[in-house]
């Protein structure tokens, strides 16, 4: 059975962000007065590609009537940046433009200060076995999902999926995802400071010859990397990019199941990476318009079919269908879609 998307084109977006929220019977689901956590994602130091406050404000406006109580979502990175820790990552969104005034939703990064706070949730999935998810999510049941659409050099692709799975991951999570290994330390840059036995929650750092080194009780929270001021704790980014993209979408499934969801694939900014990327990139194709669907394998599918040749030419080493064919394998939702045009 095919899944429904709407599909708006990109002259005709701010016009009807709130007509599809309607249409498609997301205010319906929304209980007065009930947290809706809204993922989106803030855009990294000198990247200005990321989804326009504009674009969420018109969103936030439309939930905001049926009475629920929106915030914007957002987790720490794993990768040393103005993202990595929730002070930071804050004071970052807001000179972006996602200030309460201007939004109409407050700022919440929902994995702790430095990405320390998660909870573990069991799966029955072939790859990921014990998911570690931002502790912020556990009582919440309601999701809008605003992800912008655009290349990316692991997974081909960055749409719906990797803004769920990778953007409300706890760090731990993020670096299932993305290694095979724990952090480790590099000797040459250690200078005994200390700062990352203080940060480890389980006491899994010890010194050995005035060096930092990590204990097999190391669950991979990854705070250690963040807080080491000498970049000496690092990961080995050694995952390969078809197991970065099953494990991906083994995540949305886990953090998908139980809450209901509405997804949006805003296919603007059509850069070749993602906007976690230090720079800002021009467009690789004019702006198409946006998607939307409860089905985030649809909509990933419908959004990728329009830019696959523009992907292929730009990484022809990769597969980025890989994440659609397990996302579907797995009951995620089916790569199988009807288009509805809205105007």
């Amino acid at each position: 059975m095919k899944s429904t998307v709407y599909f708006v084109p990109a002259s005709l977006m701010n016009d009807n962000i709130g007509k599809v929220l309607k249409i498609s019977g997301f205010l319906d689901l929304l209980p007065y007065r009930r947290k809706l956590g809204v993922k989106v994602h803030f855009g990294e130091e000198g990247n200005n590609n990321f989804l326009s406050p504009k674009l969420v404000r018109e969103a936030i406006k439309t939930v905001s009537k049926c009475g629920v109580q929106p915030a914007l979502l957002e987790t720490s990175t794993l990768y040393r940046s103005k993202r990595a820790d929730a002070k930071s990552h804050t004071e970052l969104a807001l000179s972006h433009g996602f200030r309460l005034n201007q939004v109409l939703a407050p700022i919440e990064i929902i994995d702790g200060k430095r990405g320390e706070g998660y909870f573990v949730k069991d799966t029955n999935l072939p790859n990921v076995k014990k998911a570690k998810i931002a502790k912020g999510l556990r009582k919440l049941g309601l999701l809008l999902n605003l992800a912008h659409f655009k290349g990316h050099f692991v997974t081909g692709f960055g749409g719906a999926l990797k803004n769920i799975a990778m953007g409300l991951s706890a760090k731990g999570g993020k670096l299932e995802m993305h290694s095979l290994s724990k952090p480790y330390v590099n000797p040459d840059k250690c200078k005994s400071c200390g700062t990352c036995l203080d940060a480890c929650p389980v006491d899994a750092i010890s010194f050995v010859r005035y060096v930092a080194k990590i204990g097999l009780n190391c669950y991979g929270c990854a705070s250690c990397v963040i807080v080491c001021p000498n970049a000496a704790i690092q990961i080995k980014w050694n995952e390969a990019s078809e197991m970065t993209q099953q494990k991906l979408a083994e995540y949305a499934k886990t953090i998908l199941e139980d809450r209901k969801t509405f997804h949006f694939n805003f296919a603007i900014n059509l850069t070749p990476n993602c906007d976690c990327y230090p720079g800002t990139e021009k467009p690789f194709m004019p702006d198409i318009g946006f998607f939307a669907s409860y089905d985030p394998v649809a909509i990933d599918q419908a959004a990728f079919d329009r830019i696959d040749e523009k992907i292929k030419e730009i990484y022809p080493h990769l597969n980025p269908e890989v994440t659609l064919e397990h996302g579907e394998k797995i009951g995620l939702g089916t790569r199988e879609y009807q288009i509805v045009e809205v105007e």
